[in-house]
């Protein structure tokens, strides 16, 4: 489920990076790969949301009896739903797009709580405070990019907040993953 999570986010990711490449060549980004970015993020930081669950589930020695993808396939759905309303019942795109973004941005906090939460039980102090940075950083990120006036040196502020937050965050989780395997066991068995 993590992994499939990650593909989504990463797909999405390529789409966004490909259509800002457009945007800096040619002064304008391609429609279908910029709503790609948060048509995939949404659902891949979801599932990656479900997974750290199961995780901690796992790390606490409790059972979980429901299937694994029944939830984070609802919300994701319901989602795409409301976002597919908004961009085809408004004169003009975008609506739809904000669905999505509170989609993507809310599974990444709670991907990054259940993250830092996991770390900090496991005394990995250092990944629970770069999960935390991933949250803060990817919430300045958003800030500047829809609440400050966009100018070159605004927008070149808010990408290198991005990468940091980005960087925390993988580093995070990768070690995150480092030690649960070494305790729980590898994680494509479980």
């Amino acid at each position: 489920m993590a992994l499939s999570g990650f593909g989504l986010v990463m797909l999405g990711g390529l789409a966004g990076a490909f259509s800002n490449l457009a945007l800096a060549f040619t002064g304008q980004e391609i429609p279908l790969l910029a709503a790609s970015l948060y048509v995939f993020a949404g659902p891949g930081f979801t599932l990656m949301a479900a997974s750290m669950i199961r995780a901690r589930a796992a790390v606490l020695k409790r059972e979980i009896s429901r299937d694994p993808w029944v939830v984070p396939l609802v919300v994701s759905w319901l989602f795409l739903g409301a976002a597919y309303y908004l961009n085809t019942a408004q004169e003009g795109a975008g609506g739809g797009n904000r669905v999505l973004i509170v989609l993507a941005l809310s599974g990444n906090a709670f991907t990054c709580i259940v993250g830092a939460a996991l770390g900090w039980a496991r005394h990995l102090h250092m990944a629970a405070f770069l999960f935390g940075m991933n949250i803060v950083g990817t919430a300045a990120f958003v800030s500047l990019r829809f609440l400050a006036p966009q100018n070159m040196l605004i927008q070149l502020f808010g990408e290198a907040l991005s990468l940091g937050a980005q960087a925390a965050f993988s580093f995070a989780a990768w070690r995150v993953a480092a030690e649960y395997e070494a305790r729980v066991g590898p994680i494509a068995t479980k």
